[in-house]
């Protein structure tokens, strides 16, 4: 695609001119949404971000006037400057699936593309919404030519971000929308795309091969697990993406930093999500119990069950939460698993039980005796018997804790 030198500079800017990737940071959510803690705190949220080797933020043009000197420096992300204001978060439609009353639904632009030269951005980003009325859509698509004509101008590059909402959208033909939102927005001189995952790898191929443009998948909604987040960015660029914009899954991280590298690991580092969840997975891993954290959800009851035995429960898990009386506080709750203290592997007389070179405990059936000296050893009480009783213990899931993968609340933690 034919570009100008001044946007080809911009762009190798943002995109990494060695693998064409790029690893941005939304950060224009201020303006739109609630002040939530991400926002009052963006300052040292940018700060984190910078540090983790983000390509590119995206800010509003009062952020980056108030904090762009965080950017400034040959190794800093690009600035990319959000031009358009819409006040769908407001109206509580965060869910693309849900049905928005036109009258009330506002777009309007606030920078130029000269506002972000002055600011020294490297792109703007804009909305184009699609899924309401052939009088909205309409609209939108004359706005979006005009920043394209203004960018085109003075050699900036143009990254836009449709969105299906409206009551054309519903979740059978989303991916369907996607696709043809991303063909018009490259018709209308887009750059680049930021846009949602369509929700599976054939169909954002065809999104990613149709646009012919790089494009940068969504990070979507905060998720509770970051390996879940990671996991959509992956399949996106096995499908061709090139790269991810990444927003409150960074920004409202309990550690931004690390989303980020870990962002950097994937995209540019080629490392699988293995890799980078399990960097111990060739060595010896233990879990630590951090009680105080333990909110007493079972979720790491439920998990456990299902990862063993494929059923929804508690009953046939590894560890075990004692919830405690509010008078017997602290803790309220108190977390039981397997320490690896090997109790029970010196009271196994027969010789049953012992230590893979993970450190994973494993059960030699034909020695077992079933005589139960191992459940009485164990100073957690986390050993059951199953029902040709034999002894139930923990085995990490073979290296990969699901108990410390899903527990949000770092109650349980991979040493």
């Amino acid at each position: 695609m034919y570009s100008s030198p001044g946007k080809t500079a911009r762009l190798n800017r943002l995109f990494n001119p060695k693998d064409g990737k790029a690893v941005c940071v939304a950060a224009d959510h201020g303006w739109m949404s609630d002040p939530t803690e991400n926002v009052i705190q963006l300052k040292r949220i940018l700060e984190q971000v910078v540090a983790g080797g983000a390509d590119g933020v995206l800010m509003s043009f009062g952020t980056a006037l108030r904090l762009g000197y965080l950017f400034q420096g040959k190794d800093k992300p690009a600035i990319l400057i959000r031009a358009d204001w819409m006040n769908l978060p407001r109206l509580g439609g965060a869910n693309v699936s849900n049905v928005l009353p036109v009258i009330k639904f506002r777009k309007m632009a606030t920078s130029r593309a000269k506002d972000a030269l002055q600011m020294g951005a490297s792109a703007i980003t804009i909305y184009y919404f699609i899924g309401y009325s052939d009088e909205f859509e309409a609209i939108n698509i004359e706005q979006a030519a005009i920043f394209a004509q203004e960018c085109r101008k003075v050699g900036l590059p143009l990254i836009i971000e449709p969105m299906a909402v409206g009551g054309m959208v519903t979740g059978v033909n989303i991916a369907e929308i996607l696709i043809a939102s991303a063909r018009i927005a490259v018709e209308i001189g887009a750059d680049a795309l930021k846009i949602p995952y369509t929700g599976d790898v054939m169909t954002f191929k065809q999104l990613v091969d149709q646009a012919k443009v790089p494009v940068l998948v969504l990070g979507g909604a905060k998720s509770d697990v970051p390996r879940d987040a990671l996991e959509l960015v992956d399949e996106a660029l096995r499908a061709g993406a090139s790269g991810t914009v990444f927003g409150r899954n960074v920004t409202k991280a309990k550690d931004p930093k690390k989303m980020v590298e870990d962002l950097v690991a994937l995209v540019h580092g080629f490392k699988t999500i293995d890799e980078i969840f399990e960097p111990q997975r060739d060595k010896k891993i233990r879990l630590r119990a951090v009680s105080q954290n333990c909110v007493g959800c079972l979720i790491c009851e439920t998990v456990c069950t299902q990862w063993h035995h494929q059923i929804f429960g508690t009953a046939r898990a590894r560890l075990w939460i004692e919830s405690k009386p509010v008078e017997q506080m602290p803790p309220l709750n108190k977390v039981h698993i397997c320490t690896l203290c090997e109790a029970c592997i010196r009271a196994c007389e027969p010789g049953a039980l012992s230590l893979t070179d993970r450190g994973i405990i494993q059960l030699n059936k034909q020695l077992c005796t079933h005589c139960g000296a191992c459940a009485e050893a164990c100073p957690s009480e986390v050993i059951w018997f199953d029902e040709e009783n034999y002894p139930v213990i923990c085995d990490l899931c073979g290296g990969n804790p699901q108990c410390a993968r899903w527990c949000k609340y770092d109650a349980i933690v991979i040493k």
